[in-house]
């Protein structure tokens, strides 16, 4: 039996964005498997890398994205500093592309939240109120309470 392979630590996470990134052919999961387990010594699945959202919106965006490096019409020399200022190009509208998509889910998750706190008679007032300040004594401070209106 197999021994199970160690957390995605976010270091860990951060090493597969930039692999993904860097990418050049074909993306597939079962090529980032096998390059994650070159990188780390241990495999994980498709399954785990997916459960990371930043890992599974850089692989999207890869994959739809153009070829892996804007090359000028062949037959054309090219300087390296005008090749390296194209890729540099390229992964910037790349981690452009992956910014937008997470923030495009951040909006999303914030809707369903807004009409999850609407329908139980939560207010924008009450959503608003500071967290309530930290006790390391262990001691703990009550949550804020909200404000009745009306006699008692």
């Amino acid at each position: 039996m197999t021994r199970r392979s160690p957390n995605l630590t976010p270091e860990r996470v951060e090493a597969i964005l930039t692999m993904v990134r860097a990418w050049e052919g074909r993306l597939t999961w079962p090529a980032l498997i096998q390059a994650a387990e070159k990188r780390f010594g241990c495999a994980y699945t498709r399954q785990a890398l997916f459960k990371h959202a930043p890992i599974r919106i850089a692989y999207d965006v890869c994959r739809n994205a153009t070829p892996a490096s804007v090359r000028v019409k062949p037959g054309r020399p090219v300087s390296a500093a005008l090749q390296a200022a194209m890729d540099r190009v390229h992964r910037l509208q790349q981690e452009n592309a992956e910014l937008r998509r997470r923030e495009m889910l951040l909006l999303e998750q914030f809707h369903r939240w807004a009409y999850h706190a609407s329908s139980r008679g939560l207010t924008q007032h009450f959503l608003d109120q500071p967290l309530p300040p930290l006790n390391r004594r262990g001691n703990r401070t009550p949550p804020h309470q909200p404000h009745h209106t009306g006699s008692t």
